[in-house]
């Protein structure tokens, strides 16, 4: 079910994830916690969607509203494994990060990398072209915490997969 705003009028999020959802990655030696994402040494990533009303986003964007359509970066076909749009996942992990780009020791190519290999993990026809998207127009122009990024990025397990 959709989500209001509490911080931008008359927003509504397009997807909300109420469970706690873990990646397991080789990205290890950092730590980060608010109260939506967790970050472990071990290289294990917590998104806390069991926190207040979920974590909300609106999936691959971007997305305008045009005479009350939505317009914009499709989010795929339902995934037959997840019961979730095949992008739900990578969608909302790269999200996360992106969210809190300028305090989280994640870099931007680690983050796009870990939403290619989720894309890929989902075998999503389009992820070569989504993730040229992501890593040239994603996140340009604003400051990010980390600059340095591990080159190679490893996903050891999913918790929806």
């Amino acid at each position: 079910m959709p989500q209001r705003s509490s911080s931008i009028p008359k927003k509504v999020y397009k997807f909300v994830h109420r469970d706690d959802v873990w990646i397991e990655t080789n990205i290890t030696g950092r730590t980060f916690e608010t109260e939506f994402f967790k970050v472990e040494p071990s290289g294990k990533m917590t998104i806390l969607g069991s926190h207040k009303s979920g974590y909300a986003w609106d999936g691959c964007t971007p997305k305008k509203e045009w005479l009350d359509m939505i317009i914009g970066t499709p989010d795929g076909r339902l995934d037959y494994e997840t019961e979730k749009p095949i992008t739900y996942y990578a969608s909302m992990v790269h999200d996360v990060i992106y969210q809190y780009k300028e305090e989280i020791d994640i870099s931007k190519k680690e983050a796009d990398v870990l939403f290619k290999l989720i894309l890929r993990s989902a075998n999503f026809y389009w992820t070569g072209a989504y993730y040229f998207a992501v890593t040239n127009f994603g996140g340009k122009g604003v400051k990010w915490f980390r600059v340095e990024s591990n080159d190679d990025i490893q996903i050891l397990k999913m918790s929806w997969r």
